[in-house]
């Protein structure tokens, strides 16, 4: 723990980590407070699943335009209109019940307002921190992330089974302007400046190390939008049970991304943090009738998010040009939320055809997928085990004549 307590006593950094976790926290509520309301209001999962469809395809498309925005005029000209803007739309949505032709629109454009917060602050930590403690930070980052992923649906259940879904949905609202305001306003967003990218957007998708944890972030954490709903399909939304099913994969979560901040990085380390998934959904699929079995299950799982998350933060700030951070990172992201939107709307259908076991096969599928592309990418990754993850530079050095031989 020494080395998590060093790396939290640099100057700004905690402040970064928390301020960013309570503004992004509501990504982690949204998704299953938005599954619970429509699926209550119009009566199946298959509207409700194409609903977070809506609300992650515009996320996905803020993601590297944000990132690219932040580099073109600043990160606070960027961040203080959409959090106003996403906070607003948020509390459209739940204070109003729309018909279904108004209600995709609304959901669309409350995604695309989400502010650009983890491209802005996955940029900053490698200013802020020197190269030996960087992979720490981005471990608790990549750990504080699944608690965003784990411990949201479980809040929003709760919340849901006592004060129904729309007030989660208010509760975002107000969770994101706070939060917002809080990560704003620290020093180092109004003092770091990210060089505007002389490459035209999506060109660092050429990036071998982001194109491969592109596809890894879809399809691994796509696996929780699966899970999720198959664990709400199984229990009931009003059965306390599936919080304790999600709370406790956070646990799992926290473990995995604390001791994965402790170990090195080979080349074939996504594939076994990413093998450690497969193993949990795998299981799930066989533990329908056993609750305690289906808890260790999603226990694996989310034992190997936060260690996967936190690998690719590292590998992909170790490999690409710091006037590209900003839009590789919103593209991981982009990668995350697209993936949650295909494996919700796939899961809904499953669910509705199968039952839960649909929405484990679909999540079972999503995580065998990431760890095919994890193996064959293999030899295009970095070795980051000498813990190095700092950006390259934007230019090269200059080699001088040798004005005495000349």
């Amino acid at each position: 723990m020494r080395i998590y307590l060093e790396a939290l006593r640099i100057r700004y950094v905690a402040r970064l980590l928390f301020s960013q976790l309570l503004a992004r926290f509501p990504a982690g509520m949204l998704s299953v407070a938005l599954l619970i309301h429509i699926e209550q209001t119009y009566g199946d999962f298959t509207a409700a699943g194409f609903t977070i469809a809506a609300f992650a395809i515009g996320q996905g498309i803020a993601g590297p335009l944000g990132g690219r925005l932040l580099s073109r005029f600043g990160m606070r000209t960027v961040l203080v209109p959409t959090i106003a803007l996403s906070s607003i739309t948020l509390a459209i949505l739940g204070l109003t019940t729309p018909p279904m032709q108004l209600l995709f629109p609304l959901v669309f454009i409350t995604g695309l307002t989400i502010p650009p917060i983890p491209p802005a602050v996955r940029t900053v930590y490698p200013k802020i921190t020197d190269s030996s403690r960087i992979n720490t930070v981005f471990a608790i980052d990549a750990t504080l992330q699944e608690i965003i992923w784990i411990l949201g649906p479980l809040l929003t259940t709760i919340i849901a089974a006592t004060l129904g879904p729309r007030t989660g949905i208010l509760l975002c609202s107000a969770v994101l302007l706070v939060g917002g305001i809080w990560f704003v306003t620290s020093k180092p967003i109004g003092q770091v400046r990210i060089p505007n990218s002389p490459r035209k957007m999506g060109a660092v998708l050429r990036e071998p190390v982001v194109l491969i944890m592109t596809v890894v972030f879809m399809f691994g954490i796509g696996t929780w939008g699966a899970l999720d709903a198959a664990a709400i399909a199984h229990f009931g939304h009003e059965d306390p049970f599936v919080g304790v099913v999600l709370g406790l994969s956070a646990v799992g979560s926290l473990i995995g991304g604390l001791g994965a901040g402790l170990l090195a990085m080979p080349r074939w380390s996504l594939a076994a943090r990413v093998g450690l998934g497969v193993i949990g959904t795998t299981l799930a699929l066989f533990s329908l009738g056993s609750p305690l079995m289906f808890i260790l299950a999603f226990f694996i799982t989310g034992m190997s998010s936060s260690p996967m998350i936190a690998l690719a933060n590292s590998a992909v700030s170790a490999t690409v040009r710091f006037s590209d951070t900003a839009e590789a990172f919103g593209w991981l992201g982009t990668a995350q939320l697209v993936g949650v939107a295909i494996a919700s709307a796939f899961a809904g259908i499953a669910i509705d055809a199968m039952g839960a076991l649909g929405g484990l096969l679909i999540g079972a599928g999503f995580s065998a997928a990431a760890l095919i592309v994890s193996l064959v990418a293999i030899p295009w990754l970095p070795d980051l085990s000498d813990g190095t993850a700092l950006p390259r530079a934007d230019t090269a050095p200059i080699v001088l004549p040798d004005t005495d031989q000349a």
